[in-house]
């Protein structure tokens, strides 16, 4: 029993020096694992969406010549006002391009569908009601924006497009139903967040604005004394801002290490 017990202190006395053997020599040791880098999220690729929201502005409405009876007075050149409100839907695609480490260059389409319409009784000839109905509108813009991993804040700007139909009535009768597609401008910013590998929403404010364009109303239903009053033009130029939110499947804009 004796030998036993010395045998095995023997045993345990050489395993310990030869470990500590090792350490002196500098034997590699297994260095302990390291965690991979946290995901980003890359706003490079492209993308295709819906978006809804709600649209309010209004429409100057000035005669060309004295007087076309929107101020009802020959001795001035009043401009009358149409306010308009309504809600917005469609869609929109675009491509974006993440550089620099948080800087993100993109451009995109959208066409909408609205409802956006305005009917006032012009302040200045009672008799007259005037009518503005956007019934759908898009534009093409750029975009400059600032990410912080999957939250991007952006501007944006660029050409727009609308079409509008105007109305006069005078007493009930209507003088005239022009219609036009309009090409403007358009500028606004948002705040979009990417909630999964493919998919991001946003919410956005924009505004648009249009030049004074010259619409000729036939007054073809506006008879006095038996007579067909000859066609009259009018500038009508119209404005509008919208908030909307929407949603974007997106192609690359995938979360993985920088």
């Amino acid at each position: 029993m004796k030998m036993r017990l010395l045998a095995g202190t023997a045993v345990a006395t050489i395993m310990a020096g030869s470990a500590a053997y090792a350490a002196d020599l500098g034997v590699p040791t297994k260095a302990p694992m390291l965690e991979p880098p946290a995901p980003q999220f890359s706003w490079t690729g492209c993308h295709v969406g819906v978006n809804a929201g709600l649209g309010a502005g209004h429409t100057q409405w000035q005669d060309t010549v004295p007087d076309g009876n929107i101020d009802g007075d020959t001795a001035t050149n009043r401009t009358a006002h149409t306010d308009m409100s309504g809600a917005i839907a469609g869609g929109q695609l675009g491509c974006d391009m993440e550089f620099g480490g948080n800087w993100v260059l993109g451009i995109a389409g959208s066409l909408d569908g609205s409802d956006i319409t305005g009917t006032n009784q012009d302040q200045f000839n009672a008799p007259w009601t005037l009518r503005d109905n956007m019934d759908w509108y898009g534009s093409v813009t750029g975009r400059v924006g600032v990410a912080v991993n999957n939250v991007l804040v952006y501007g944006k700007g660029g050409v727009a497009f609308a079409h509008n139909n105007f109305e006069i009535e005078n007493s009930g009768v209507t003088l005239g139903t022009p219609s036009d597609i309009r090409t403007g401008w358009t500028l606004g910013g948002g705040l979009e967040w990417a909630f999964g590998p493919n998919w991001s929403a946003f919410v956005e404010a924009d505004y648009y604005g249009f030049d004074a364009r010259t619409e000729t109303f036939n007054n073809s239903a506006a008879v006095t004394g038996g007579f067909v009053l000859p066609p009259f033009t009018i500038n009508v130029k119209p404005s509008f801002e919208t908030v909307s939110f929407g949603v974007n499947y997106r192609f690359g804009g995938l979360f993985s290490p920088w």
